[in-house]
C-alpha cells in the first residue's frame, strides 16, 4: 500500500465527549494496591557501562550526542532497521552495524513554543524541546510520529520508502498537525501508545498541567477520522493515571470481539486525601462501534 500525499488523512478534531456512543470501557480493578517499596532496595544485578563493553554483549551507537535523551523505540524487522525517538532528533540504524550509514532527522520544537515553555517555567534542556514520544507504524510505507514539541505536541509521517532496498528517511513537515490527545504535552510523564486497524490508541493527558488523563482514539479510515475520548465529568474516568503499557489483544476468533488493553496506575478516590491508595487497573476498550459491556 503506497500512501500519497493525498491519501493521508487529515485531522477533525470532534467528538471529544462522545466515547461512550463509540466504545465502552470496562475497568477492572486489580485489588491489589501497589506495594510502595523502599528507594534503598538493591538490584539483583548492576552492570557498569565499562562491564557491558568488556562483556561483548553490547554495541554502542555511536552517532548520538551528549543529553539526547532516547525515549521511544521501533523495530522495522521487515527492512532490517531501527527507528529511535530521542529529544529534537529521530535516528534510523541498520540493524546489522548500528554505526554504519544510519540516517537522522532534526525535528526541533518551533522557536516561538521553546519560548513560551521558558516563560511558564519549564527547564530548557529538559523540558522545552521536541522529545519523541510516538512512534508507530501507519503502513507500508510510512510511520507515524509525536513529539512534546516544548509543550505544544505535535504530529506527522516519516516516508520510508515502498522498496526494502529504498533508503528513504524523511518527515514531512507539510502536513504537521496536532499531537494533543495523540502525545503528552510532558516528556517525563508516564504514556502509552499502539496502532492497529488505522486508529491510534492512546493512554495520555489532554492538557499542559497533566491532571487530565484520558484512553483516546485518533487517525482511522478516512471516512472514519477523528478523535474519541473518555468523558470529562465530575465523576472521573480515570484519577490521574500513569499509563504502562497499552496491546491490542483479540478475545475470541471473531475479530470484532477484539479489545485493546491499557495497563495503568492510579489512586484510589475513596478515603481521605492525604492516604491515597495506588491501585493498578486494566482497562479494556471495544475497537467497534456501539460496543457495550461490563467485563
Amino acid at each position: 500500500m503506497i500512501v500519497t500525499k493525498d491519501e493521508k488523512p487529515k485531522s477533525r478534531s470532534h467528538n471529544f465527549h462522545l466515547f461512550h456512543a463509540l466504545m465502552t470501557i470496562s475497568m477492572t480493578m486489580l485489588f491489589l494496591p501497589v506495594i510502595r517499596t523502599s528507594k534503598q532496595n538493591i538490584p539483583r544485578l548492576k552492570l557498569t557501562y565499562k562491564d557491558l563493553l568488556l562483556s561483548n554483549s553490547c554495541i554502542p551507537f555511536l552517532g548520538s550526542s551528549e543529553g539526547l535523551d532516547f525515549q521511544t523505540i521501533l523495530l522495522d524487522e521487515e527492512r532490517g532497521r531501527l527507528l529511535l525517538g530521542a529529544k529534537d532528533h529521530i535516528f534510523l540504524l541498520s540493524l546489522v552495524d548500528l554505526n554504519k550509514n544510519f540516517k537522522k532527522i532534526y525535528w526541533p520544537a518551533a522557536k516561538e513554543r521553546v519560548e513560551l515553555c521558558k516563560l511558564a517555567g519549564k527547564d530548557a534542556n529538559t523540558e522545552c524541546a521536541n522529545f519523541i514520544r510516538v512512534l508507530q507504524p501507519y503502513n507500508k510505507t510510512h510511520v507515524y510520529v509525536c513529539g512534546t514539541g516544548a509543550f505544544h505536541p505535535v504530529c506527522g509521517y516519516i516516508d520510508l520508502g515502498f522498496y526494502k532496498e529504498e533508503v528513504i528517511f524523511k518527515l514531512d513537515t507539510h502536513n504537521l498537525e496536532s499531537g494533543r490527545l495523540k502525545c503528552p504535552f510532558d516528556p517525563q510523564q508516564p504514556f502509552a501508545s499502539v496502532m492497529t486497524d488505522e486508529y491510534l490508541y492512546s493512554g495520555t493527558a489532554s492538557d499542559f498541567l497533566g491532571k487530565d488523563t484520558a484512553f483516546t482514539r485518533s487517525l482511522g479510515p478516512t471516512h472514519d477520522h477523528h478523535y474519541v475520548r473518555t468523558d470529562i465529568s465530575e465523576h472521573h474516568w480515570l484519577n490521574g493515571a500513569k499509563f504502562i503499557g497499552t496491546f491490542p489483544i483479540p478475545d475470541t476468533y471473531n475479530p470484532d470481539d477484539d479489545k485493546v488493553y491499557f495497563f495503568f496506575r492510579e489512586s484510589s478516590q475513596e478515603g481521605s486525601t492525604s492516604d491515597k491508595t495506588i491501585l493498578s487497573r486494566v482497562g479494556r476498550v471495544c475497537k467497534q462501534y456501539l460496543c457495550f459491556e461490563d467485563g
